[in-house]
């Protein structure tokens, strides 16, 4: 019908016409959000590696790109392989520059079974965490790569990834057993998969200088990939040494806000499920647990989490967010030039230039300068070179500016190694040592200061004892470094210090470490220092199970210390448990009581047939909880010993009934 003919206004008719064009509009756009699959996004980690384009790229992860494009995947726990990553993008980009796409993207959110048969060229730092696990954020990749490698393995499937090209850096410690074990099976399960490595894998390790070996390999990855045209685009740049333009620093904009503003928390208020919702909990008690003969400090804390959702069983983690000291706090804000009490914003330009493509998603604002570098400012470990080429860029000494250039230089340098890796000096040092370098406070918190990363600690409690709270045994950190610093642990001497009746944002964390299913399957347990920890909440949960009527099994644990008089922690609870009869054995190691070192091992070995009867008569569960670099090697070679003493076997047949042990779940490690 004629609109004008019938009379009806024309006015009208032209408001009615647009909001039937604005309302099509608005379907078409919430039809294309949810197409894109944004709404399934989880919220970003508090104050880590989800920055907002990232998470774009996640969610545009299945789209066919018009250019070569390099997917780096990074899984991590304590940021190094979000970092490495990064660092090799930012090459990939000055090398390629638009003539290839170069993605970032945390491993969580890659759609591996949907994209991973698409791509052309992945590269994956992989960090191995705790006994040779995967990190929280790569646990669904890896477990799922895994199974496909297998499926390929026992023939059920055939290979689907002939056109891959990938190349894997392993992130671990040489001192853990199962050093670099996640990089390890990923560059194998790929291979399995019919993808072809495009170099060796990269081992770094954490016990030397992990930045040279990554350099290193990345100087091979480079020229691995430059035989490789098919895989990138037109080569537009060549890598310098330094990479200190004010340009290309990424740095936050930064809004100075009014005196008076109300400031935010510094993490939202969470259920405390995950890293992604930190719990505001309350610390009840803090307890010494050292006498008073004794030089060093271990406390007992209670965080008291009623009232939140938060379920938590014996032997899992607590995580807490620690805060640095006052007086750090304050001598890194007159370093930087800076009011303690300034209220500030931080916020990510828009975009995807060299300044911010890099950067994490800001921490919450507004807040003053005191909270940012008590809870976001890892100032206390040594800088990284990209940090100390942001503050050569911003030294206006010209010898400074010179120097810190040089430790910046692209590659392993003496000039590094000298002045920060071995005698690993602090971002802070540094500071002092440079005072004409005073970065604005965007490239501060932007790429010289990392974000301060979450302390684990294995719960000492039972949620049967304590449904309400969970403990934490932790060692207070005090040490003299190599330049003479006095370094206190950030966490364990914030405990101690200012723990008392505070509020602390932590989550939980679970784990598989727990007692076998049923009561009466008898149980060893070793355990020295705060490595006691989980068997204090094995035995609280025996202890309950005993109380409710279960028949429990024989239990063993072997404790150690240095001194009686000094640290025999929880002494009381230990022979308590022993009277009770919830624990069969105590054997207890004094390390510097006698003329000679006496250790767990040690009393493992007087004890060799009575574990070994345990073990291969009654399919007693065995656990290990403490020092990764010693003490679990040498718990672990006896172990080995009593097998091959108890079976009268070889050395290798021992090893093999070990591994059996292990694959079923009955030899099971929390070490660090």
């Amino acid at each position: 019908m004629d609109v004008a003919a019938s009379g009806f206004p024309w006015h009208l008719a032209l408001a009615v016409a647009s909001a039937i064009v604005l309302g099509l509009s608005l379907v078409v756009l919430l039809f294309r959000g949810r197409k894109d699959g944004s709404s399934s996004q989880k919220p970003s980690k508090p104050g880590s590696a989800q920055a907002a384009s990232q998470a774009l790229k996640a969610r545009i992860s299945d789209v066919e790109p018009d250019k070569p494009r390099v997917r780096l995947l990074y899984g991590t726990q304590t940021g190094t392989a979000e970092r490495f990553c990064k660092q090799l993008a930012n090459e990939l980009r000055k090398k390629f520059s638009e003539s290839t796409i170069i993605d970032v993207i945390d491993i969580e959110n890659y759609k591996a079974a949907a994209s991973l048969h698409r791509e052309k060229l992945v590269v994956l730092c992989m960090a191995t965490y705790g006994d040779g696990e995967p990190t929280d954020n790569a646990a669904e990749f890896y477990s799922w790569l895994l199974k496909e490698a297998e499926s390929v393995e026992n023939g059920d499937s055939e290979t689907k990834y002939q056109g891959l090209a990938y190349a894997v850096f392993g992130l671990g410690n040489k001192q853990y057993e199962h050093f670099n074990a996640v990089g390890k099976k990923v560059f194998k399960a790929l291979g399995t998969l019919g993808a072809t490595p495009l170099l060796r894998r990269g081992d770094g390790d954490d016990d030397g200088c992990i930045d040279d070996d990554f350099d290193k390999w990345c100087a091979e990855f480079h020229a691995a990939l430059d035989t490789r045209s098919d895989l990138v685009g037109t080569k537009t740049d060549q890598l310098s040494s330094t990479t200190d333009s004010e340009a290309s620093i990424s740095s936050y904009e930064v809004d100075v806000l009014p005196a008076g503003t109300k400031e935010a928390q510094a993490f939202p208020a969470g259920t405390g499920h995950d890293v992604h919702s930190p719990h505001w909990a309350r610390i009840t008690r803090i307890t010494e647990l050292h006498t008073s003969e004794s030089d060093r400090s271990c406390v007992h804390a209670e965080v008291d989490i009623s009232g939140s959702p938060i379920k938590y069983e014996h032997g899992d983690y607590i995580v807490l967010y620690a805060q640095n000291s006052p007086a750090v706090v304050e001598e890194v804000a007159n370093l930087l030039g800076y009011s303690l009490d300034q209220m500030i914003t931080l916020r990510k330009k828009a975009g995807d230039s060299p300044r911010t493509i890099n950067l994490d998603a800001p921490f919450p604002g507004p807040i003053s300068i005191r909270h940012a570098l008590s809870y976001f400012a890892d100032v206390l470990n040594p800088p990284k070179k990209d940090g100390l080429a942001a503050l050569a860029a911003f030294a206006t000494d010209k010898a400074e500016a010179e120097k810190l250039r040089k430790l910046a230089a692209h590659g392993s340098t003496p000039e590094y190694r000298d002045y920060v890796f071995t005698p690993q000096r602090s971002l802070l040092e540094v500071l002092r040592d440079f005072p004409s370098a005073k970065p604005p406070l965007g490239v501060f918190f932007g790429c010289i200061a990392p974000r301060l990363q979450p302390r684990f600690y294995s719960i000492s409690s039972s949620p049967k004892a304590h449904p309400n709270h969970i403990h934490v045994t932790c060692a207070v950190v005090k040490e003299t470094t190599k330049t003479g610093r006095v370094h206190e642990g950030i966490c364990s001497s914030w405990l101690q210090k200012y723990g008392a009746n505070a509020l602390v944002p932590m989550y939980h964390r679970p784990t598989h470490f727990k007692l076998p299913k049923d009561a009466s399957t008898p149980v060893i347990m070793v355990g020295p220092g705060t490595g006691l920890a989980p068997f204090r909440g094995f035995l609280q949960e025996r202890a309950a199970l005993k109380k409710s009527g279960a028949q429990l099994g024989p239990a063993v644990l072997f404790f150690g210390c240095r001194n009686r008089k000094m640290d025999y922690i929880y002494q009381a609870e230990l022979e308590g448990y022993l009277s009770d009869g919830v624990l069969t054995a105590l054997h207890v190691a004094f390390s510097r009581e006698g003329a000679s070192k006496d250790y767990v091992q040690h009393h493992m070995d007087k004890h060799s047939k009575d574990v070994w009867g345990l073990l291969n008569d009654k399919g007693a569960h065995f656990y290990v909880c403490g020092d990764a670099k010693h003490m679990a090697k040498d718990v672990h070679r006896s172990l080995i010993n009593l097998v091959q003493e108890g079976k009268g076997c070889s050395g290798t047949e021992a090893e093999g009934y070990v591994k059996q042990l292990q694959d079923a779940g009955r030899y099971m490690r929390d070490v660090w």
